[in-house]
């Protein structure tokens, strides 16, 4: 967090310090006024220096904990947005190793840890230069007494060390159970259909799986709780034996018994601090498990990321794109190859309309996936107007295509093509039937709430403002009704094509196979036959 403080970072640790100097002052003030005799005169001196003590630990923790939420939120600020860039650098695949709801989660609970705890440390902080200061001052009495003191405040830093030396591994256990349960509850969410049409499924999900993930997440977290809980008894023990010691075994070695009650001030002062001390402990344990898991979350999304050129213009078109020998392979959580696509020979020329047929599973999904340059190559190249399609080129590749893939996701608004005429949007919503639907104000939609089919005729909207060279629509015929399936294929694909737009087509209506010139058939992650249509 100083590393977010700049040129703050002295007036950050300036109030830190002058909130326990001043906390250390009032306490050698009272001190002082234990010595007044009971007739004695107000002090007003010492009163009135009392008060500036007051005043000082007021602003100055507060001015302390106002620039640390301040420095936390802007570093936290910049961590999603580091977050964020490295999931837009992101490759495919690596991407989908590391999970989006484990992303979302991370983001989600971990900042709003550190976002609780930092005042809160602060105050922990300023405890702690109070008590080094009253130390100090314990020195200055007697050194008796310091020795004493040092000694078990000493014996406090060993026990409470002993004491959590699991605690990590109890924080770690119970984020991971934590995390299962978010991970399963979100199968409940997103399968909400799913799991209202099939009551034996709910309540597996819900009376089995989920049950027993939260009661793992209880089950950790009380452990984990206990262990942090259990740096407090080296705490109160530690103070009992220091308040003994000054109730009733230091008085006859020191020289008067004012003397005495002084140190019994302060080590009533001292329990304070080191309690505040303690209690944040835990906090910052927390923190800084939060910490790591956000810096773990960013190295693993770097290994997905890719540098990215700062500007990709769009290619007007292309003479050739050529698979040759492409193999692409899918890799199980363990790493072990869970699918292979390819190898794959595939020569596509400008304005031609390709058909991808296939049953499930056969890859027809994943070769649009390649042939767009999401998916790296295992083996093989792709070729773009004879040139080798790697690192350097394939962000500027990837600008040939407007896709709706079969998984596609639709967004609210047009982003990155804010001038688009409002005029020409409302149009091609009129042209697929979705005007009565769906509205195109302010630059954004005002509704993406639609039924599967018509959510893709949205997204084939979004594609057809794009206007890219070649487009990929997989299975966009799939949940339409007749007119409109009929229109996709005898209007809106002849349409694209006499532009001169290449068309790849992933879909399972034969009737219409004579719309392509050629229809390849795919299984198990190959071509099988590929035919000119007559």
């Amino acid at each position: 967090m100083l590393a977010e403080a700049g040129l703050r970072e002295w007036r950050l640790v300036g109030s830190i310090a002058g909130a326990g100097g001043a906390m250390a002052l009032m306490m050698t003030i009272v001190n002082s006024v234990a010595d007044l005799k009971s007739d004695s005169t107000i002090d007003w001196w010492q009163f009135w220096l009392f008060a500036l003590s007051a005043v000082a630990i007021v602003s100055f923790e507060q001015y302390a904990a106002n620039l640390t939420t301040e420095l936390s939120e802007r570093m936290l600020e910049r961590t999603r947005l580091r977050i964020a860039d490295l999931v837009r650098t992101s490759e495919l695949d690596g991407l989908e190793q590391v999970g989006a709801v484990r992303i979302y989660d991370t983001i989600a609970r971990e900042t709003t840890i550190v976002s609780q705890s930092a005042a809160l440390i602060i105050y922990s902080l300023t405890s702690g230069v109070a008590l080094v200061l009253a130390i100090a001052y314990i020195a200055w009495l007697s050194l008796l007494v310091f020795a004493v003191i040092g000694v078990l405040l000493a014996a406090w830093v060993y026990f409470y060390t002993f004491s959590q030396r699991d605690s990590r591994h109890a924080l770690i256990a119970a984020d991971t159970a934590q995390g299962r349960f978010f991970e399963l509850m979100s199968h409940l969410l997103y399968g909400f259909k799913e799991v209202k049409l099939h009551k034996g499924r709910g309540d597996d999900l819900e009376k089995v799986h989920l049950a027993e993930a939260s009661r793992e997440a209880e089950r950790t977290q009380v452990i984990a709780g206990r262990r942090l809980n259990n740096g407090m008894v080296p705490s109160l023990a530690i103070f009992y034996v220091i308040l003994g010691s000054a109730v009733f075994i230091l008085p006859p070695h020191l020289e008067d018994a004012r003397l005495s009650m002084k140190v019994v001030y302060m080590v009533i002062f001292l329990f304070t601090t080191v309690q505040t001390v303690s209690r944040t402990l835990p906090v910052l344990a927390k923190t800084n498990l939060a910490l790591d898991n956000l810096d773990h979350l960013e190295k693993n999304l770097l290994k997905a990321a890719k540098d990215r050129p700062s500007t990709v213009a769009p290619p007007a078109g292309f003479s050739s794109i050529l698979l040759d020998g492409v193999v692409y392979q899918h890799r199980a959580p363990d790493g072990s190859v869970a699918f292979t696509l390819g190898p794959c020979d595939l020569s596509i020329a400008p304005g031609e309309t390709i058909f991808f047929v296939g049953g499930n599973g056969s890859g027809k999904s994943t070769l649009m996936r390649v042939l767009s340059g999401l998916y790296p190559l295992a083996a093989g190249a792709m070729l773009w107007d004879g040139d080798l399609v790697d690192e350097q080129s394939v962000d500027r590749y990837r600008n040939l295509f407007s896709a709706v893939y079969a998984d596609f996701h639709l967004f609210d608004r047009l982003y990155g093509m804010e001038d688009v005429d409002p005029e020409r949007v409302r149009a091609l919503l009129q042209d697929v039937g979705l005007a009565d639907k769906v509205g195109y104000v302010d630059g954004r939609f005002s509704t993406v709430a639609l039924s599967t089919g018509q959510r893709k005729r949205l997204a084939f909207v979004v594609a057809l403002i794009e206007d890219r060279p070649v487009y990929l629509l997989d299975e966009l015929s799939a949940d339409q009704d007749p007119g409109f399936r009929r229109r996709y294929y005898e209007e809106f694909l002849p349409s694209l094509k006499a532009r001169g737009k290449t068309l790849i087509v992933v879909s399972h209506d034969d009737r219409y196979f004579g719309l392509a010139d050629r229809v390849i058939t795919m299984e198990h992650g190959r071509f099988e036959r590929a035919a000119v249509a007559q």
